[in-house]
């Protein structure tokens, strides 16, 4: 095994953690020295408060809101009212029969009121089928907020386990890094001591391998102050605003997970997106039957009514003169309204059954990819929970090698190569090991978001 393996085990699990930084817009607390501390479930409930993208998915569910007020509305009278205020020409009864009038002038001003009512009967469902369709938007809406608020639960869990598995490689970056520095402080006595077993070109494979780490320390410090920031983001801190997690190291996860064959039954009803196809679904059926009603013609009621009146005209009473500046009349009345487009109305139902079915087929992945997904991530978190027990094994064992060879190497036994073996040994073991507990949480993480049984926790 190479010396430079002690660097690639130790540094595994950078490569997770910048899976973990992605770029976001932007309660109890414990004060300890400084900083704002906060639990897992605290940086989920800030990240949920404060983000965009919740925020602009209710505002989607407001927008449906409207559109089922508009659906409502249509089924009361629609009332139009006009009026209108003008000059208005002279104009007198005993210049009725006059064919020419060479002297009017205009010296007045004329008011008019117009009032129409139309009451709609029956439209073929065209009204009903509206209401269906906003109701069911409606409902599309507020899954797409649970959908959203779910994304940032798993979101959230990521970085701050991300955090977490971050700190303990650091820690084990330090232990390794004070073991070879205590080497070398050793190594360095020895020679100065001119000791029979003392070898510079020890002291020189200690020393590259230190610089290595140190090197590698300092990106996982980087590594920790990104994560940091894209929680803190996430969270809607205020930048600069220093503060830590209330867990220092990952643990196994401790909730135990339902028996597999029990999630078929509860995700379609929990899951967000399930939800959301069941309505869109019912309300692409309803559109389509709105189109279909363009076919048939509207019935309605309807009154309209009139009256106007100048200030220099003598009202006609007779019921053949027709006057706009001085007339008066109110008639009700049933009305037909029917739209003949010769292709126009088939297109749109075409246009709106090749919605439905393409909703239908995302419906039918849904059904497959969603329970694989459950699947996989209940045989991952089984898989993680077994990895945690043998690579604790093997760390210990590790540990136990490099402190034996450690000891070696101080009576004078040893040789350098022995050490850096097994601290690769060590370090690849231990990584593996938090990598497990690292797998084991987000695992348990991921099948609560495939199950849509993570809201949960908010409540």
């Amino acid at each position: 095994m190479k010396k430079n393996d002690i660097i690639t085990a130790c540094f595994v699990c950078l490569f997770f953690i910048t899976l973990l930084i992605p770029v976001y817009g932007q309660d109890s607390l414990e004060k300890e020295k400084g900083k704002v501390v906060f639990d897992l479930k605290q940086c989920i409930k800030k990240a949920v408060e404060v983000s965009p993208e919740i925020g602009e998915s209710r505002y989607e569910e407001e927008v449906y809101k409207s559109k089922k007020m508009q659906a409502d509305s249509a089924d009361y009278p629609q009332i139009e009212i006009i009026a209108l205020t003008g000059p208005s020409p002279e104009a007198r009864k005993d210049e009725f029969l006059k064919t020419d009038i060479s002297d009017s002038s205009i010296n007045g001003v004329f008011g008019s009121f117009t009032l129409n009512v139309v009451q709609p009967i029956y439209t073929f469902g065209k009204i009903s089928s509206y209401k269906s369709a906003a109701s069911s938007g409606i409902k599309v809406a507020r899954a797409g907020v649970d959908k959203k608020t779910s994304d940032i639960i798993l979101r959230t869990k990521e970085l701050y386990y991300g955090l977490l598995l971050a700190k303990d490689m650091k820690n084990l970056v330090l232990e390794i890094h004070d073991e070879l520095t205590r080497s070398i402080e050793k190594t360095e006595k020895q020679l100065e001591a001119d000791s029979p077993w003392a070898d510079e070109i020890n002291l020189y494979k200690f020393r590259a391998v230190l610089g290595e780490a140190e090197k590698n320390l300092n990106e996982i410090e980087k590594g920790i102050a990104l994560v940091k920031d894209a929680l803190r983001t996430s969270m809607g801190l205020p930048r600069g605003t220093e503060f830590d997690t209330a867990d220092s190291s990952l643990t196994p996860e401790e909730q135990v997970p339902d028996e597999l064959n029990t999630y078929p039954e509860i995700t379609p009803v929990l899951r967000p997106e399930f939800v959301q196809l069941h309505e869109g679904l019912n309300a692409k059926r309803a559109l389509i039957e709105v189109e279909k009603s363009n076919y048939y013609p509207h019935i309605f009621l309807g009154a309209t009514g009139y009256i106007a009146g100048a200030t220099n005209r003598d009202r006609l009473k007779n019921p053949y003169v027709s006057d706009i500046f001085g007339d008066r009349f109110i008639a009700a009345y049933l009305g037909l309204k029917w739209s003949i487009d010769f292709g126009i109305t088939k297109g749109r139902v075409h246009e709106a059954e090749a919605e439905y079915a393409k909703l239908l087929e995302k419906k039918r992945f849904a059904d497959e990819a969603i329970p694989l997904q459950v699947r996989k991530a209940y045989l991952d978190l089984e898989e993680a929970k077994k990895n945690i027990l043998e690579t604790k094994k093997a760390y210990t064992n590790a540990k136990k090698w490099l402190v034996s060879a450690i000891a070696n190497y101080d009576m004078g036994i040893g040789e350098a190569k022995e050490i850096t073996d097994a601290a690769s040994a060590y370090a690849l073991t231990k990584s593996s090991y938090l990598k497990s507990l690292y797998n084991h949480k987000l695992s348990y993480a991921t099948l609560l978001y495939a199950t849509g049984t993570d809201l949960k926790e908010l409540k």
